[in-house]
């Protein structure tokens, strides 16, 4: 995770503010996940506090975790009551069983192991509590259509699935990930689907540039050939707003820590 948290380190101060997805992330994902008041709740890659808001809100007993100090600063200040920790999500120093609930919301894709990121969640947990990881897809296709895209996120969709090709090897920040499988073969059992849509009107694309450039989307932007990455920039800021709705949905699996 070296290269990931030296880059969430540096946006530290504006990651989340120009457009607040991942707040709303955090209400949603959390509000799906229903945590009692009182749980132990771990937010694993806790950022600026889109999970340990909502779960503070709740009356959940939180700890945050970044591997970024700067993160982990702001979130001492913004979030008192929650216990605030720097540490690698791959190796934690908390004790075995310490925790009813842990959630990593976009950030086991990040990490240098997912797998052991996964297992140590596994450890921290207690015997019959639950891990929930953002990220993979649907297993199964038999529900009802969802309409979760909108035209302006296709059109962003789009434009990084172009000029992805032109990473360098190993460039961007991230790598895709089977999160069900990662907690299959950490150990849990009862593995749980659902799923968390969030909307966010965007005023102009600078605003959009603006929050792709203090975001995760940073990485695969500085990742670029010089040359490339200016025509990014241009394309982005030329792109049609159209009525301006970002909407998102991300796959929420939970597996339980067998009892």
């Amino acid at each position: 995770m070296r290269q990931a948290w030296r880059l969430f380190d540096r946006m530290a101060g504006d990651y989340d503010q120009v457009m607040p997805i991942f707040h709303e992330f955090g209400k949603a994902i959390v509000a799906a996940v229903d945590p009692p008041a009182g749980c132990r709740f771990l937010d694993l890659g806790a950022g600026r506090g889109a999970l340990t808001s909502a779960a503070l809100h709740r009356g959940c007993a939180v700890t945050a975790v970044d591997a970024a100090p700067e993160m982990a600063r702001r979130l001492v200040h913004d979030h008192p009551g929650a216990a605030v920790c720097v540490m690698d999500a791959g190796a934690m120093g908390f004790k075995s069983g310490e925790f009813d609930l842990v959630m990593a919301s976009f950030v086991i894709h990040l990490l240098d192991d997912p797998g052991a990121g996964v297992t140590e969640a596994f450890r921290v947990l207690r015997p019959g509590g639950r891990c929930v990881l953002t990220g993979g897809s649907a297993r199964h296709h038999d529900e009802a259509p969802v309409v979760w895209s909108s035209p302006l996120t296709d059109r962003v969709d789009m434009l990084f699935l172009e000029f992805a090709p032109l990473l360098p090897p190993g460039g961007g920040i991230g790598r895709p990930i089977d999160a069900a499988g990662l907690l299959e073969a950490a150990g849990f059992v009862d593995l749980r689907e659902d799923h968390a849509t969030v909307e966010i009107t965007v005023p102009h694309t600078q605003a959009l540039w603006r929050w792709s450039m203090t975001s995760g989307y940073r990485g695969f932007v500085e990742a670029l050939p010089g040359a490339h990455r200016a025509e990014f920039e241009q394309r982005m800021l030329g792109m049609s707003i159209g009525d301006g709705l970002l909407r998102r949905r991300t796959c929420l699996w939970s597996g339980r820590r067998p009892a």
